[in-house]
């Protein structure tokens, strides 16, 4: 209970942080790779929480990331700022799915001093093999989209993926960065539709159904209230009519 009050920092500042469009992945790169060298520390933070949904996986990135950690993890007298800081590049190391940081990750949970970034370092080796499958999945995907934005693409793409963890992500990336793109939420809505009245859903797919209300609700578009309303109504799962209820309103 006591880092209630820094996760909430965290996330007010994920969702209050503006995002941006993007006309290719290399831009988008580019940009990160700015952040990384200048940013004020709520666009750095931010940058590394939207990367566990952004099926980044490029060593042109991710290799300055781990310079930066490796630069100062083993570091005394770090501020809280600064931990909390390499916290998020460790998680970050784990969001890219990528091999190349195994070793890396497995050294800083071996080695550093701070009980924290060995706890980081463990979830970021737990993480590894899911991002890397499930950016395996978004890359293989044959939906195509076009004049969209590299963000509102790669989600609508990651909507498209038969795996409710790659489109509970996709959700998630909706409603912190209040995406707007009206296809985007068409296509989440008609997924929470495929989704609210099926029989015998698992817990993980309840969860995603409640990630698409949120997603839908957050916009404030009167045709998701409707819908919302509709869910809410007739689901038999508990968990998926409170959040249908919650954001219908």
């Amino acid at each position: 209970m006591r880092n209630n009050g820094w996760i909430g920092l965290i996330f007010l500042l994920v969702i209050n942080v503006p995002t941006y469009a993007f006309n290719s992945v290399d831009e988008q790169i580019d940009h990160y790779l700015g952040i990384l060298e200048d940013g004020s520390y709520a666009l750095k933070v931010q940058m590394l929480e939207r990367l566990q949904w952004s099926g980044l996986s490029d060593p042109r990135l991710y290799d300055e990331v781990e310079r930066q950690l490796f630069e100062k993890y083993l570091r005394t007298g770090l501020d809280k700022e600064a931990i909390g800081l390499l916290s998020h590049q460790i998680r970050a190391l784990g969001y890219s799915g990528n091999e190349k940081y195994r070793n890396s990750l497995a050294q800083i949970k071996k080695k550093s001093t701070s009980e924290k970034f060995r706890r980081h370092a463990s979830k970021a080796l737990n993480q590894l093999d899911k991002s890397k499958s499930w950016n395996k999945l978004i890359a293989d995907s044959s939906f195509t989209v076009e004049g969209k934005s590299v963000e509102v693409a790669t989600y609508m793409k990651m909507l498209s993926v038969d795996d409710v963890f790659v489109q509970r992500n996709a959700a998630r990336a909706i409603f912190h960065e209040r995406q707007r793109d009206p296809d985007l939420l068409a296509l989440t809505a008609e997924k929470l539709e495929q989704l609210y009245m099926q029989d015998d859903l698992d817990n993980q797919t309840q969860d995603t159904a409640a990630w698409f209300c949120k997603a839908i609700g957050e916009s404030g578009e009167s045709e998701y209230g409707v819908l919302l309303s509709k869910v809410a109504g007739n689901t038999p799962y508990k968990k998926i009519r409170n959040y249908a209820q919650n954001y219908a309103q």
